[in-house]
C-alpha cells in the first residue's frame, strides 16, 4: 500500500498565527488606552488638569462636562476643562490652579474654563469671562511656554505674573505686576497693548470699533479712586492679607503685598491661614519679595519653616539664623554683581539629606535714571513768570523711573512706566507763593537710585483785584478752613507708660484729606502684645520696642469723614498694661464738599477782553460729578480736588454758576461774574 506523506508545513505558517495574536492584543491594548483616554478627557480625572472651587459666600452652580443644565455647585470640588461655573446675586467664590494661582469670583459672574493644561514644567491656562467681575492673583511665570490667559468678548488678558482686576467686557485693573491687553473685534485681536502698575484699561464696542478703523483712542488711564472705594476691591485687599493690610513688618511701603504666604483670612474675625501658594511648603522665603531690586551690596533674607520636618536652612552655604518658632534669618547676603542675582537656598530635613528651595532672584542696580526733562510751563533751569495762582508742572523720565520727587514729595498719581509726570502748584496748596518759587525735580527707580535735578523757578506775579478795588496777592491759605474750624476740637493725642505714637504727623492728631496712614511708635521693654483699638498686632514680637499699623480707607479701618481715634495698648506677659497712647486722625469731617472758583480769579467778578476763558478751581475730594452751567465737566477726575472748563462768553456780563454732585445728589456750588468788554 502506497502512503503518501502529508506536506512539510513552512516557518511562515507557524508564525502567522503568532503575528494575527499579537496584532490582536495589540488591538485591544490600544482600543482599552484610546477608550481610558476618552474617559479621562471627559471625566477630567487628571491630577493636574483641574482647579479648586471654594465657595466665599452665597450660591454658585456649575455646567460640568457632558450636562446640558446648571446644578448647584457644592464647596470645594474640582473643575475641569471645558466645565462652566457662576455665582449667584449674593455668591462669591475662590479658583486655585495647579500653579497655585488665584481667581476670585464676584456677585453674578460666570466663567468657562477653556484650557487647563499641565505638561512637565509647561502649562497653559485659559478661561473665558462671560460677565461679572474677576480678581487673578497670577503666580510668576518663569516658562517661555506657558501661558495664563482670561479673554472676555472685546479683550484678552496676558499675564506672566501680577494681580488682575477684570470686569466684564473691557475694563481691566492692573493692581501688581503687567499685563498684555488685546483688544478684539469680531472675535480678532486687533491691537495689543502693554499695562502696567497702577494703570486702568477701558474699551467699548465703540471704542473698540474705533481702533479697527485705525484711529486714535485713548484706552489707558491711572487707576481708578473710586475703583479704591468699591466693596469689591476693598473685599479682595483684606482676603490678600488681612493682617498685612493693618500691619507692615520691616518689609518697607510695599510689605503687605511682598510678605506672601503668612496670613491672608480677616483676622478681624479671628482669623488666620496660611497662603494657599505656601499650603504643603515645608520652608519658603518671606523677605525680600520676588522681584526685589536694590542698591545696596547686602542684604537680609527671611522666611519659614516646619520644625517638625527641617533641622536648618542654609543661605548661599551658610547655616541661616533660627528668629522664633518657625522663622528664620540671613544677614548680609552678598550681591556679587550688577544685574540679576541667584541666591541659593537650602533646607535640610531631619535626615540631614538637602533639598534646594527655589532660587531667589535679587536685582542688583546701582544705575541712576536719567535727569528728568521738565516740558511745561518751560523747561530745565528755566525761570517762568506765571499769573494763576495755581500751576501745573508737566514733564516726562526714562521708563524705569518707579517713583517722581519734587521738593521731598513723591507723586501719588504718577504711573510707573508712563514716562510722563505731573505736578499740581497751588497758592491753596501752599507749595506756590507770590514771588519766586522753586521745584527739584528727581526720577528715582525701583532699585532705589535718584537721578539728578531737574530745576524749575515760576515767578507768581498775579494781583487779584475786586470790583472795589482791594488788592489780594494771591490770597494764599496755609491751612485748609474746615482744618481751622475744626482744630480745637479734636481729641488731644496722649502717652502713658513708655508708649509713644511717633508717626503720622508726629503723634498729634490732625485732619486730613488722605486716606492712607502708617501708625508707627514704640513700646517699653517687656512688652509681650500690642493692641490698636482691641486689634492685637500678630506680626508683633514679644521684646521689641517698634510697632507699625496700617490705617486704610480701602480696608475699612479709616472712615472717611469721621474723626479716627487710635489707641495703642501695650501689655506685658501677664496681660497687665504698661502704657497706652492715642492718636485722631480727622478725614475732612467738616469739609465742604462745595466747589470753590479760583482761575480766573478767587473774587467774585472778573472783567477780560477775550471772548474765551478758562474757569477752574477746587472741590471737595468726595465729589464725583462737577457741572458748569448746568453742562457736565467730562474730564472732571473724582478724587483729584481740582475742575476746569473753557467757556464761551457773551458780550457784556456773565454769570458761571459751578456745581457739584455727589452720589447723584448736589453737595454745593459757587458762582462768579465775568463781565467780556469786546
Amino acid at each position: 500500500m502506497y502512503y503518501k506523506r502529508p506536506p512539510r508545513k513552512r516557518f511562515y505558517s507557524y508564525l502567522m498565527p503568532f503575528l494575527v495574536i499579537v496584532l490582536i492584543f495589540a488591538g485591544i491594548v490600544f482600543g482599552w488606552r484610546a477608550l481610558n483616554d476618552i474617559l479621562i478627557d471627559q471625566n477630567r480625572s487628571t491630577s493636574n488638569e483641574k482647579v479648586f472651587l471654594n465657595i466665599e459666600s452665597g450660591s454658585a452652580k456649575a455646567m460640568t462636562v457632558g450636562k446640558s443644565e446648571w446644578q448647584n455647585a457644592p464647596d470645594k470640588i474640582y473643575l475641569y476643562r471645558g466645565e462652566r461655573f457662576k455665582t449667584g446675586a449674593d455668591g462669591r467664590a475662590t479658583f486655585t490652579f495647579f500653579d497655585q494661582s488665584l481667581m476670585r469670583l464676584n456677585t453674578n459672574t460666570e466663567v468657562t474654563f477653556t484650557s487647563l493644561k499641565k505638561k512637565n514644567d509647561t502649562y497653559n491656562i485659559e478661561v473665558e469671562l462671560v460677565r461679572g467681575d474677576v480678581w487673578t492673583k497670577v503666580e510668576r511665570i518663569t516658562n517661555p511656554g506657558s501661558t495664563f490667559g482670561i479673554t472676555t468678548g472685546l479683550i484678552t488678558v496676558d499675564s506672566r505674573g501680577g494681580v488682575i482686576a477684570i470686569s466684564a467686557p473691557g475694563t481691566v485693573y492692573m493692581l501688581e505686576g503687567t499685563a498684555q491687553i488685546g483688544v478684539k473685534y469680531e472675535d480678532d485681536v486687533i491691537k495689543t497693548y502693554t499695562l502696567g502698575v497702577g494703570q486702568q484699561f477701558l474699551v467699548d464696542e465703540a471704542k473698540a470699533q474705533a481702533i479697527e478703523r485705525g484711529e486714535d483712542t485713548e484706552v489707558i488711564f491711572a487707576l481708578s479712586d473710586s475703583f479704591k472705594q468699591t466693596n469689591w476691591y476693598r473685599w479682595n485687599i483684606k482676603k490678600d492679607g488681612a493682617v498685612n493690610a493693618f500691619e507692615e513688618s520691616d518689609l518697607g511701603e510695599e510689605g503687605a503685598e511682598t510678605a506672601e504666604g503668612l496670613i491672608t483670612e480677616d483676622e478681624e474675625a479671628g482669623g488666620g491661614a496660611e497662603d494657599l501658594a505656601n499650603v504643603g511648603r515645608v520652608a519658603y522665603v518671606t523677605k525680600p519679595s520676588k522681584d526685589t531690586e536694590t542698591n545696596k551690596s547686602t542684604l537680609t533674607v527671611e522666611g519659614n519653616f516646619d520644625p517638625e520636618k527641617i533641622n536648618a536652612i542654609y543661605v548661599e552655604g551658610q547655616k541661616a539664623a533660627v528668629t522664633g518658632t518657625g522663622k528664620w534669618k540671613a544677614d548680609s547676603v552678598k550681591l556679587t554683581f550688577e544685574g540679576e542675582n541667584e541666591i541659593d537656598i537650602e533646607a535640610e530635613q531631619l535626615d540631614g539629606i538637602k533639598t534646594a528651595l527655589e532660587p531667589l532672584v535679587v536685582v542688583y542696580d546701582k544705575t541712576a535714571p536719567d535727569t528728568p526733562a521738565i516740558t511745561d510751563p518751560g523747561a530745565n533751569d528755566e525761570t517762568v513768570e506765571i499769573e494763576d495762582i495755581e500751576q501745573i508742572i508737566k514733564g516726562t523720565v526714562s521708563k524705569d523711573t518707579a517713583a517722581v520727587i519734587v521738593n521731598d514729595y513723591r507723586l501719588t498719581k504718577y504711573v510707573p512706566g508712563s514716562g510722563t509726570f505731573e505736578y499740581y502748584a497751588k497758592t491753596e496748596y501752599g507749595n506756590l507763593e507770590v514771588g519766586d518759587n522753586e521745584y527739584k525735580v528727581i526720577a528715582e527707580d525701583k532699585a532705589g537710585n535718584q537721578s539728578e535735578s531737574a530745576i524749575i523757578n515760576l515767578t507768581l506775579t498775579q494781583e487779584v483785584v475786586d470790583e472795589a478795588g482791594n488788592k489780594d496777592e494771591a490770597s494764599v491759605e496755609t491751612q485748609d478752613p474746615a482744618s481751622q474750624d475744626d482744630e480745637d476740637e479734636l481729641p488731644q493725642a496722649s502717652s502713658s507708660g513708655g508708649v509713644v505714637i511717633t508717626a503720622p504727623n508726629g503723634g498729634e492728631s490732625f485732619t486730613t484729606s488722605e486716606t492712607e496712614f502708617e501708625i508707627t511708635g514704640t513700646v517699653p521693654d517687656g512688652t509681650a502684645k500690642v493692641e490698636v483699638n482691641d486689634y492685637a498686632l500678630s506680626l508683633f514680637e514679644p521684646g521689641n520696642t517698634n510697632f507699625k499699623y496700617r490705617a486704610f480707607v480701602s480696608i475699612g479701618n479709616l472712615k472717611i469723614g469721621e474723626k479716627n481715634t487710635y489707641t495703642v495698648k501695650a501689655y506685658d506677659e501677664d496681660g497687665g498694661v504698661l502704657g497706652e497712647a492715642s492718636i485722631t486722625i480727622d478725614v475732612e469731617s467738616g469739609a465742604s464738599s462745595a466747589p470753590v472758583i479760583t482761575i480766573p480769579t478767587s473774587s467774585g467778578s472778573y472783567a477780560t477782553t477775550l471772548d474765551t476763558l478758562v474757569v477752574g478751581g477746587t472741590v471737595g475730594k468726595w465729589v464725583t460729578r462737577m457741572y458748569v452751567d448746568n453742562k457736565e465737566i467730562t474730564d472732571y477726575i473724582p478724587g483729584s480736588e481740582q475742575w476746569r472748563m473753557s467757556i464761551k462768553l457773551n458780550p457784556g456780563k456773565n454769570t458761571i454758576v459751578v456745581t457739584a454732585e455727589k452720589a447723584g445728589e448736589q453737595v454745593g456750588k459757587a458762582e462768579i461774574e465775568i463781565t467780556y468788554n469786546p
